[in-house]
């Protein structure tokens, strides 16, 4: 890209709803800024919480406070975005219509989730739990899903960590408790309070955020229980050390176990809310962490054995990598936000030439044989001239990446396509059929069927035309052993 695509990410957090979506998004935030414009849009924060996000992205924007029962909510970032902007949805009131909002400004969307409540019809989602069943989801033709730790979000020292030899902390026995930035239910305290009867723990380490509402209470107990320290607010280096530091954490099945899993060590873990039930199952099923009702008999085994198995299991899911993988995710989204279509010219002759005769083109086309430039000048001259014949160049910052053809009779249209060699891999497919439909249907709003022929083994470009939302039709008589796709622009409009 020319210049870096802006992001927005749109969640919100306080101590009311915790601060998870908000944490996680930051996450991802963190891996993406260096290559992307990134902007975080959240009702109402609070001044601390605003900092936080600073802290990552370039810009915050400050939505008013609105229920998501009003109809204005799903419109909130009507101003904000447009076709060449990528939009991240974090949080379980951004459902089917918000996402449908924000998907006809034609924005390429990425959505965050872990309870697969409504219908999806973002460009990609993330659900970082492992175990999750694909088919659980109910989604667009075209949506991508990334399932499992492969995609963590952890933060730049998690990922560091997580790529770095972990070995057991030397000295006291120390514990990490985080149940969450906000843990509303104080939690907190209750397992402080139970921690305290295990006498093989010298030390125990609490950590709560900036929406913790139980303060008082919590520093009154800790005057009396003097192994016990409070940190507040930690950045996630400081967390991260802390967590280097300790030999066993007690989290919440959230983003926190991850992040402890992620520097290895004895996690046990407790099940805080409703939509930590699928997290939960797969850490503690997986052996990543045990159930937090198992740490005092775990304990009194030999540590040194106990916690070099964990760190071994917890190393065959957390590489370090998750950033690499998302990178590229998100590059292939921009790349397909700045496809723009434009009508070809005499001038493409040459690039149109080299196009149809690549070998990859030829092997999947009815006719195999190589084109003579001479036949394609002709072929090219008549199709310019031809009123039922439309032909699009797909570019990125002016740049050729595709060729779409429409042959147009009698209301029908049928394509002919292809992508450029440096521009295969990245899921450009269904975008270019769906913006070459979306220019011819400007151009020709009278169509009513538009239709596709491709060769059974041609993976590639069936998976493209299902994605563009093409349903299977009848065969073609001439070419019964073909996919003959079909799609009904009134199903579009």
């Amino acid at each position: 890209m020319n210049s870096r695509t802006r992001i927005i990410f749109r969640a919100d957090g306080n101590s009311q709803i915790g601060l998870g979506h908000v944490v996680r998004s930051l996450a991802l935030a963190q891996m993406l800024r260096h290559d992307f414009e990134c902007v975080f849009a959240i009702q109402a924060p609070s001044q601390e919480l605003q900092e936080q996000i600073k802290d990552v992205c370039e810009g915050v924007i400050i939505l008013p406070a609105c229920h998501h029962d009003e109809e204005r909510f799903i419109h909130e970032l009507d101003a904000y975005i447009a076709e060449d902007v990528l939009v991240v949805l974090d949080g379980y009131n951004f459902n089917t219509a918000y996402q449908q909002s924000v998907k006809r400004k034609g924005c390429q969307l990425f959505c965050i989730d872990d309870i697969h409540s409504y219908t999806f019809v973002a460009d990609v989602l993330l659900n970082q739990a492992g175990g999750v069943d694909a088919a659980k989801y109910k989604t667009a033709s075209y949506t991508k899903l990334l399932l499992g730790p492969t995609y963590a979000l952890l933060r730049t020292p998690f990922l560091e960590a997580a790529k770095s030899e972990r070995v057991l902390p030397a000295g006291a026995v120390r514990v990490f408790l985080n149940l969450g930035g906000a843990d509303p239910q104080n939690h907190t305290l209750q397992i402080a309070r139970e921690l305290e009867s295990i006498q093989s723990i010298n030390k125990v380490e609490i950590i709560v955020g900036s929406a913790y509402q139980h303060l008082p209470e919590l520093q009154n107990w800790l005057h009396q229980n003097p192994k016990y320290s409070l940190h507040q607010n930690l950045s996630a280096e400081q967390m991260c050390e802390l967590m280097q530091n300790c030999v066993l954490a007690v989290t919440s099945a959230s983003g926190v176990a991850y992040e402890y899993a992620s520097v290895g060590g004895l996690l046990f873990i407790l099940q805080t809310a409703d939509n930590q039930e699928g997290l939960y199952t797969y850490l503690t099923q997986n052996g990543i962490a045990q159930k937090y009702e198992q740490l005092q008999e775990s304990i009194k085994t030999d540590l040194t054995i106990t916690f070099a198995q964990a760190v071994k299991t917890q190393r065959q899911h957390f590489d370090g990598k998750s950033d690499e993988r998302l990178l590229q995710v998100f590059h292939n989204m921009a790349l397909a936000t700045s496809i723009r279509m434009r009508e070809a010219t005499e001038d493409d002759l040459l690039l149109l030439f080299d196009w149809a005769n690549d070998p990859e083109v030829r092997k999947h086309s009815f006719n195999p044989n190589p084109i003579l430039l001479e036949s394609h000048t002709r072929w090219l001259h008549t199709k310019l001239e031809d009123k039922q014949t439309k032909l699009y160049i797909a570019e990125t910052d002016g740049e050729p990446a595709a060729h779409i053809r429409f042959e147009l009779l009698n209301g029908k249209a049928v394509i002919s396509y292809l992508i450029s060699d440096g521009f295969r891999g990245k899921g450009l497919g269904h975008v270019v059929l769906q913006k070459g439909v979306a220019k011819l249907l400007q151009q020709t709003p009278e169509l009513n069927l538009v239709e596709g022929l491709v060769q059974q083994e041609n993976m590639a470009s069936v998976r493209a035309f299902e994605k563009a939302g093409f349903s299977y039709g009848t065969p073609d008589s001439k070419y019964p052993q073909a996919h003959r796709f079909e799609l009904h622009p009134e199903s579009i409009k």
